[in-house]
């Protein structure tokens, strides 16, 4: 892991880690799985720092953020869960609350690197869990994972009424952007690629706030002029009578308010 990424952790020189002597049926197997996930998502994460810093540190609090980073950098949907569907439903959701509870153990802790992948392991066993219950947390995720860029009324309306959802979707799909042109292979007319960029814009539309109200000043020196004027001749004016006519104009200009159309 780079220094960019290992430096958002805490360090301890006592991390222990424990774990259930009598496990469910099918536990060692999903751990490893959950395991060989996260250290692919990680390695991803760490490929681009930069763009990654800041969803890790949101990722170590909030368990929504933590889904989204996985679901957008591995896809789950490519996971083979068969050996969880043969568990009966009662073991299946006996290993759901455990893994809800190793996430909530691990958030509790000291955040330190090795903490942080246990929260992730946790993270990932849930997802695939319910994977194979056909119980999706989220199906907007799911999209995600299997490269979908569209979004259903009901989102829409979400982001809508949501501004912040609306910005980190917002900042999730310019990522991804940022991903696929980073490639070697990059194409503008790549349909994904376009994709892309039809969602982006499509959510930036969708922004509240922020129109300013144009203001257009009217110049109305030339009328000001010509009733000053009334029916004097120009070339009959003095110097000092025209000096005079324009200091006038002048400080009325100064005073005047921009007038708004």
């Amino acid at each position: 892991m780079s220094k960019n990424l290992n430096g958002m952790f805490a360090t301890s020189a006592n991390e222990t880690t424990t774990t259930n002597s009598r496990s469910l049926a099918g536990t060692a197997q999903l751990t490893s799985l959950a395991n060989s996930i996260v250290a692919d998502v990680i390695k991803a994460a760490d490929a681009d720092a930069e763009n990654y810093q800041e969803k890790i540190v949101a990722s170590q609090t909030d368990n929504n953020a933590m889904d989204d980073l996985i679901r957008e950098l591995y896809d789950l949907e490519s996971a083979d869960v068969n050996f969880l569907k043969e568990l009966d439903e009662e073991t299946l959701n006996a290993m759901l609350k455990s893994q809800q509870s190793k996430r909530s153990r691990s958030k509790s802790k000291t955040m330190t690197l090795e903490n942080y992948r246990s929260l992730m392991s946790g993270a990932v066993a849930e997802l695939l869990l319910r994977q194979a219950m056909g119980k999706p947390k989220s199906s907007l995720g799911y999209r995600r994972a299997s490269g979908s860029i569209e979004y259903t009324a009901e989102e829409l309306e979400n982001f809508k009424n949501d501004q912040n959802a609306l910005k980190r979707e917002i900042r999730n799909v310019q990522s991804k952007k940022s991903i696929m042109k980073n490639k070697a292979d990059f194409n503008e007319e790549d349909e994904r690629w376009i994709q892309l960029l039809t969602a982006e814009d499509q959510l930036k539309s969708m922004r509240v706030g922020g129109t300013r109200v144009k203001t257009v000043v009217v110049d109305t020196t030339k009328e000001k002029l010509l009733e000053e004027l009334g029916d004097k001749n120009v070339d009959s004016l003095k110097s000092a009578d025209m000096k005079a006519l324009l200091k006038k104009l002048l400080v009325a200009e100064g005073n005047e308010e921009p007038t708004e159309i």
